[in-house]
Order: structure tokens, then sequence, then C-alpha cells
């Protein structure tokens, strides 16, 4: 279910409101394919798509003039300025990393054998595709733990669920991803 921004709701203008409601509803699902492009964290996604509309409201004046694809072109590329700078300011440019341990980021950092550094990122790679075959439930408990770093607290009150469902699912999806790592391993 989509939700209007609530700066769109708040403008006062009535004509302008109801022309951001329509952008917003009209283009939503290209804006949030154009900004999982970029990003695979579900909730930099909403943020980047969010931003990219209040970005859009403050050049209403002159893209209310664009022609449908002007102004579809002028939408993707204001989402794809939007991720960049948001990939720039959390510096995740290199995100994959976010999933070693402590221990082999200092193994690889200490270790110059140029196999062990490629069979860690496609062990990752690995994992984050199967982190995306998840149920939304489980990708968003699981992303919110390992790459935000919250704890189940901080997940429950961010997703409005109970700090038990919150363990519930991150066991549930560390098994999936398990499971299918031993998939994997039978198949290789």
């Amino acid at each position: 279910m989509m939700v209007i921004p609530v700066f769109i709701q708040m403008i006062e203008d009535p004509e302008d409101q109801e022309w951001m409601i329509d952008i917003y509803t009209q283009y939503y699902k290209l804006m949030l394919v154009t900004a999982e492009y970029y990003l695979d964290n579900y909730m930099d996604v909403e943020e980047i798509v969010n931003d990219s509309v209040l970005a859009l409201y403050e050049k209403i004046d002159r893209i209310r003039r664009l022609e449908p694809k002007a102004l579809t072109s002028y939408i993707i590329t204001t989402v794809r300025n939007a991720a960049f700078g948001r990939l720039r300011k959390l510096k995740l440019l290199n995100h994959h990393f976010l999933y070693l341990s402590d221990y082999s980021m200092e193994t690889i950092a200490t270790t110059e054998d140029v196999g062990k550094i490629a069979e860690s990122k496609d062990q990752l790679d690995e994992v984050h595709r199967i982190i995306n075959t998840l149920s939304e439930k489980e990708q968003s408990v699981i992303r919110l733990r390992f790459e935000m770093g919250l704890n189940d607290q901080e997940i429950a009150e961010e997703l409005g669920i109970s700090q038990e469902a919150v363990r519930q699912n991150v066991s549930r999806a560390r098994k999936h991803i398990h499971e299918a790592l031993l998939r994997e391993e039978v198949r290789a």
C-alpha cells in the first residue's frame, strides 16, 4: 500500500498538492525501481524516493511544463542523483564488506592472498543474493540488524512489531540463509 508522504499532505496550495500527489502515485514504482538499482536496503530506498519527491517539489514550476517523456527522464535523474548522494554520504560504495566480521576484515587486511579476498567477496555476494529472496519482513530485520547495527528493540520500534517478532524473523532469516548456502555448497 502506497502512503503519500506527510510533506505532500502539508502543501498549502491545493493545486500544487494535487499535482504532487498525482506525480507521486504515477511515478512511485518507477522511483522505487530506480532507487533499488543503486541501493538494496529498503529503508535507504524509501528515503531516496522521499528525498527525490521533495527535490521535485522544489522544482515544481520547472517540471510542470515538461512533456511526459522529459518528466520521466527528469524523475529518473533526480532519483539517481539522490541515490549517488546517499551512497557518498554513507560511504557505502563498498557496502558488501559490511557483512564481514571484524576478524575477517583483519585477516583480509593482513593477508596478501587475493584468492581469499575474491572468495570472501563471492560469499558475500551469494549472501546478498539469498537475502534478496527472503520475505520482505525477514529482509528488513536482517538488514536493520547487520547493515544498520540496530538491536531488537530499535528494530521493533522501526518496524512496529514486537521484539519477539524481531527475534523470530532474524532466526528464520538466518535459517533460510544457512539452508540456501548449504544447497549451493552441495551443487558446487
